[in-house]
């Protein structure tokens, strides 16, 4: 278990103390409901059947059952796996449950204060009817904030853009609009799906006429044109030839030229004229709004001009690379010669196998 007992029981320490229910606005069995499958769970009180019929007499009908008998010895939130206790806390913390933004706020900084010892955090990461969904992420790795503005798969003249709200991160495309994609839709904590690239595609282009299918060929064709070079061609190929059958709907998206770094115009004005080195990543995947995986790969022009070594541009391109992975990015590069040459597939395949067992995606 990644939380560990002393925190764990701690949590559910302060929930007992507390004098409103922690299952809020919603009855027991609705909430617990949420997060087991009571009528699935065994009873452990053998005139029932299920876990439902326990707690419904002796939380419900009677009273002999205290929250900590719940916590502790009929539930084993102590011992379960990590991903029901999260889910018992986000659970806590849901709308539904709790009847205010502040309520929702107070409980979640309570959790906070505990969680931070095992390097965990409630954070915001959605809004329903402008009350927050919490969920637990690792302070350990990962980008603070929500994805917002994903600008990608430029062809062309690259876009221009500017920050028309800095404080809200709105941008502005003011040129070179047509030759970018722009993704505005949330991304779920489930990360960012092929299938849902394609559903957004089908939407923006009018496209509901055709197959499912036609729709995704449309779209890996436009995704496709934004590549600049043979290897990156080779690796976004192979990824969607030998993933695509093997993981279907589960397929995360591979998204190639991503921005990072917007605003030319106003960097130019506060920095002197000196622009970011890296404006566009080669490929972005998201495994979650906080999980993210950055793909770049090496050409002539990342460290020579006109073929002469220049040591200032591998100087900035590593500068860059640690301010990436200090924000919480996880950053891998490939040299393209390697791509080149017969084992770019099997180089390609290899790595993506890894990256998924490790967000066990894959086994």
């Amino acid at each position: 278990m990644l939380a560990s007992d002393t925190v764990r029981s701690d949590i559910l320490d302060y929930l007992i103390t507390q004098e409103e229910d922690f299952y809020g606005k919603l009855g027991l069995l609705e909430f617990l409901g949420r997060i087991w499958d009571l009528g699935a769970m065994p009873s452990t009180d053998y005139q029932f059947n299920n876990a439902y019929q326990d707690i419904h007499q002796h939380c419900v009908f009677n009273d002999d059952w205290d929250k900590h008998y719940l916590f502790y010895t009929y539930l084993e939130l102590t011992k379960c796996d990590d991903t029901i206790f999260f889910k018992f806390l986000e659970t806590c913390l849901h709308p539904l449950v709790l009847p205010t933004g502040q309520k929702q706020k107070e409980q979640a900084n309570a959790f906070n204060d505990i969680l931070k010892r095992d390097n965990f955090v409630l954070q915001t990461i959605a809004q329903i009817a402008g009350k927050p969904i919490y969920k637990v992420t690792s302070l350990k790795g990962g980008v603070h904030g929500n994805v917002k503005n994903l600008i990608f798969a430029a062809k062309g003249a690259k876009p221009e853009i500017v920050f028309r709200d800095s404080i809200s991160n709105d941008i502005q495309i003011v040129k070179n609009a047509e030759n970018c994609l722009i993704y505005y839709r949330p991304i779920s904590e489930s990360g960012l799906l092929w299938t849902d690239l394609i559903a957004w595609w089908s939407e923006e282009q009018q496209l509901t006429t055709l197959t499912k299918k036609e729709q995704e060929i449309h779209l890996y064709k436009r995704l496709y044109a934004s590549l600049d070079s043979m290897p990156e061609q080779l690796l976004f190929r192979t990824y969607f030839e030998h993933f695509k059958p093997l993981l279907g709907d589960a397929l995360p998206a591979l998204i190639p030229q991503v921005y990072l770094h917007y605003d030319p115009y106003t960097f130019n004005q506060l920095h002197q004229g000196k622009d970011f080195v890296r404006q566009r990543m080669d490929f972005l995947m998201l495994f979650s709004n906080h999980d993210r995986i950055v793909l770049e790969i090496d050409g002539i022009q990342h460290y020579s001009e006109n073929n002469t070594a220049k040591p200032n541009l591998y100087t900035d391109m590593v500068a860059e690379d640690r301010k990436l992975r200090l924000a919480g990015y996880e950053l891998y590069r490939f040299g393209g010669y390697e791509l080149y040459q017969g084992k770019g597939k099997k180089i390609t395949t290899d790595f993506f196998h890894m990256l998924f067992r490790r967000r066990l995606i894959q086994k």
